[in-house]
């Protein structure tokens, strides 16, 4: 049965080579991936979230590209190594209003003009109305007010001109300055007119440090890529590919690393960054692996090796998690805004607080005016850093809002709080009743505008750690990550994981050197092809049952294997071909092997069934070598029977009579051998020889032999009562048994077109000699001293004397097995009481005696053959008696 492991081996061998097939594998590989060990997931990657309480806080999506610029100042400020968009910017945008300006710092400029104006206007008709001006200074004082309208109207337009802001230009000023800013670069399968990919402003992105050693292998032949606008795209530290390859089944498994475009090489989204992280290794493609050779891991410059697929890609190492849960916490974008928006509702705040009038009973000049000097530097440092892009600019602006921060932290612990409130009450004392409410009103402003501020700034105090803690050194991913994205993609742990994830978990992987393999295709149709063969090998010469419990074990060692290699390794090889194969081929085999060794069963049933016990025929079906040619020495029992003047009977029958009554006989007696675990071995006639504990051993082979004897004899009897009541012969049908246990030979005798299984050896001539000698005694059953010896006390045994038998010079004693003892009545018990007394004086030799009491005994049951055989003996002897130095043994010469 070769043609199983070539067919179903080879089957499986091919379809691992074929795509269609890789989907089936890949759910497998999936699984495996569920019961791996969770990646590590290193602390320093930060997922930025535009997610949903980001949109409500913030407005919808697209948001300004200024909102992204302010969260690189804030993201700066808090020292995040990388910022990595996941956002393309590959349009313009329009012009847009900050708003917070214009709802706090513009109205805030426009109340101080106003003010000041208002209050000029009002001194000067005040003035004018307590004679303290001329009227005819008027006109001086008036040309003078009209100056500083103008004045307060052209600070005003330069100040709302603020308002507008061109977003572009901001957010590439921002990544300027924030420093390690990268951008998607958006590949492209057909060349861009004009080329693209050939300006300058592209080719920057490039990674210089790239050596092929093989082509790259891609599936998809990029010609050019869409990089962002030039505002991002000159002010960006870098850029990289966002294309994922996607498995036939839809799910996301592998990435691509680096893409040529025009002998050019380019990285990843998430390996750009990295590069640069592990000090710009060179990025060497050796077809299997990647090599970041010189990659500079915790101060030590060494070789990074990432594996790769066939077609030149990575194996992500997903998080088992779902997106929301990987890489925890999320940092929720506006978060970054938020910090931004409070500083500047601090600020406003801290003008109002400068503008109150308390400060004049205070000593020294205006506490806040310093405060709002800070503020107005450190702005002016950050759009000086924003304009130049240097690391001093940067540098400077940051220094500048570290004193704003110190020197308002220095000025609340003033305590300002509790000692200017009595300042003003001393001044209420002294002013007039009228003008007393006016203190209150000032009092009140001052404590609860003073209190807005320590409040903001104890808050931001504590949101400025929390940040700082969670952002400095990070290497932080920007996404939008809202209800409404459609940026969605199933990995095989999650069917909707957002895609901006892929870049953490690609990142990760690499950093934590954690990293999957997958074996070449042939290496899986090659195990199939072999397991196979194995398995069937394994199995062919098991039993049914055995193999099946062999083959499923192989089945699941195969997977066992594959999965550690998998866990301890890395290494996904093709697994469901092989399995298949495995559990197809054994299967295949058994069902066939189930067939063909069916039908060779019940042929061996049928063909030995009538003459054979169950047990043998069960040895011989599961072991159908035992057919063969050979013996073994076993110590057993064996049966002869035979039919008392079956001759006669036969004379008076005609043949369809005379088969009629011996198969019915003949029926009967082998039902009770074969019931009682025997064997027959022939039948001869009328005759039939039989032996217990072969082939299959039994121990109590002498015990069932003598059973089955006495149950024959039973039987006998309910036989003839049929056969004469039908007149199916014309006498009863009496059988002589004879029973010995020895050593015999048993096995297959013959040819190897012939054979029979059977039994030879003195110990079975003995047995056939033993039926014979019934004939002189008058028995029924006679059996050796072996055999009762082995019996033991079921039976009720008779002795009878010590014989040689024709062939056979050993003297045997003879034993006569009359019944159960269990059945026995008491009539026949004190018989046989009475017959072993007799026979005691026989062995004294009183010849007159015994003969006196066995004609007594014969008397008593005239059937009783031996009691009339022992009388003619002691008579005999009576008359002539043996001679002097005679042993006591009797040489029988009849068989």
């Amino acid at each position: 049965m070769l043609f199983i492991p070539i067919a179903v081996g080879a089957v499986f061998a091919l379809l691992g080579l074929f795509d269609f097939w890789r989907p089936l594998e890949y759910r497998l590989y999936d699984v495996f991936l569920h019961l791996k060990p969770a990646v590590k997931e290193s602390s320093s990657i930060v997922l930025l979230d535009v997610d949903e309480d980001s949109i409500v806080k913030a407005g919808s999506w697209p948001w300004p590209r200024g909102l992204m610029a302010q969260g690189l100042e804030t993201l700066a400020e808090f020292g995040a190594e990388f910022a990595v968009f996941d956002i393309e910017y590959i349009e313009k945008s329009p012009m847009s209003v900050d708003r917070s300006y214009l709802e706090n710092g513009l109205k805030s400029e426009f109340d101080s003009v106003f003010d000041d104006i208002g209050s000029n206007i009002g001194g000067l008709f005040g003035s004018l109305a307590n004679g303290s001006v001329k009227l005819s200074d008027a006109k001086k004082y008036g040309e003078q007010l009209v100056e500083i309208v103008g004045e307060g109207k052209g600070d005003l337009y330069q100040k709302a001109a603020q308002v507008a802001i061109e977003n572009d230009s901001y957010l590439g000023k921002a990544m300027r300055l924030f420093g390690n800013a990268f951008v998607t670069i958006n590949l492209q399968l057909d060349k861009i007119e004009p080329p693209v990919a050939s300006r300058s402003m592209a080719e920057r992105f490039a990674y210089p440090k790239v050596e092929a050693s093989v082509p790259l292998g891609t599936e998809k032949a990029y010609k050019d890529f869409i990089p962002p606008i030039p505002e991002v795209t000159s002010m960006a530290k870098g850029a990289g590919i966002t294309n994922v390859p996607i498995d036939s089944d839809g799910t996301r498994r592998r990435i691509r690393l680096v893409e040529e475009i025009d002998g050019k090489y380019y990285l990843q989204l998430a390996l750009a960054p990295l590069a640069q992280k592990l000090g710009n290794p060179e990025v060497v493609y050796e077809g299997s692996r990647l090599l970041l050779k010189g990659a500079l891991v915790d101060g030590k410059r060494q070789d990074i090796s990432i594996p790769l697929d066939d077609k030149g890609n990575m194996l992500i190492r997903w998080p088992k998690k779902k997106f929301n849960n990987s890489f925890a916490p999320h940092l929720p974008f506006y978060r970054l805004l938020e910090y931004r928006d409070n500083e500047d509702a601090l600020v406003q705040n801290l003008k109002s607080l400068r503008d109150i009038e308390v400060w004049a009973l205070v000593q020294g000049a205006n506490p806040v005016d310093r405060l709002i000097s800070d503020w107005d530097a450190s702005e002016a440092a950050r759009k000086a850093a924003l304009a130049a892009g240097t690391a001093d600019s940067r540098s400077a602006w940051l220094a500048a809002k570290e004193t704003f921060k110190s020197d308002t932290a220095a000025f609340i612990a003033q305590g300002y709080d509790a000692s200017v409130p009595p300042l003003v009450q001393r001044a209420r004392a002294l002013a007039p009743a009228a003008d007393r409410p006016l203190y209150d009103d000032v009092s009140a402003r001052f404590s609860s505008i003073y209190g807005n501020c320590a409040n903001a700034i104890k808050l931001m105090d504590e949101e400025a750690s929390r940040l700082r803690a969670q952002l400095s050194g990070a290497y932080c991913i920007i996404g939008w990550t809202a209800h409404a994205t459609t940026d969605l993609g199933a990995n095989p742990f999650d069917e909707k994981f957002v895609n901006v994830g892929t870049h953490a978990a690609i990142a990760n992987g690499i950093l934590q050197r954690d990293f999957l393999s997958e074996a070449p295709r042939w290496v899986g149709s090659l195990a199939a092809l072999m397991l196979a063969f194995a398995v069937v090998l394994l199995v062919s010469r098991l039993s049914t049952v055995w193999q099946i419990l062999v083959g499923l074990g192989a089945t699941a060692f195969v997977l066992v294997v594959c999965y550690g290699v998998f866990h301890f390794w890395g290494v996904f090889v093709s697994t469901l071909g092989p399995t298949l194969s495995t559990l197809l081929s054994f299967l295949s085999y058994s069902l066939v092997s189930f067939i063909v060794t069916g039908r060779e069963k019940d042929f061996l049933r049928k063909a030995f069934g009538t003459y054979l016990s169950e047990d043998v025929i069960d040895e011989i079906v599961a072991d159908p070598s035992m057919l063969k040619l050979g013996g073994q020495k076993k110590w057993i029992t064996a049966i002869f029977t035979d039919v008392r003047g079956f001759s006669t009977i036969s004379e008076a029958l005609d043949p369809e009579q005379l088969v009629t009554l011996l198969n019915l006989y003949l029926s009967g007696m082998s039902d009770i051998i074969l019931q009682n675990r025997g064997t027959i071995d022939k039948y001869e006639g009328d005759a039939i020889i039989s032996f217990f504990g072969a082939p299959v051993t039994n121990e109590f082979h002498a015990k069932m032999a003598c059973r089955a004897a006495v149950l024959m004899k039973k039987k006998e009897a309910e036989l003839n009562e049929r056969f004469l009541a039908e007149r199916m012969t014309p006498n009863p049908l009496v059988t002589r048994i004879g029973i010995n246990t020895g050593d015999m030979v048993v096995g297959n005798m013959g040819t190897e077109k012939k054979m029979n299984y059977t039994m030879m050896g003195n110990a079975v001539n003995l047995a056939a000699r033993l039926e014979g000698v019934n004939k002189q005694y008058g028995s029924w059953i006679l059996a050796s001293d072996a055999t009762k010896a082995e019996a033991g006390d079921e039976f009720l045994f008779r002795p009878m004397d010590r014989v040689r038998v024709v062939g056979i010079n050993t003297p045997v004693q003879l034993w006569e097995i009359v019944d159960f003892r269990s059945e026995a009545d008491k009539d026949l018990v004190d018989f046989l009481g009475g017959f072993e007394e007799a026979r005691e004086v026989f062995d004294r030799r009183e010849w007159k005696r015994a003969a006196e009491l066995f004609g007594e005994l014969a008397a008593r049951r005239p059937a009783d053959g031996p009691s009339a055989t022992y009388r003619k003996k002691a008579e005999l002897f009576l008359e002539k008696p043996p001679a002097e130095d005679w042993d006591g043994v009797f040489s029988l010469t009849e068989k």
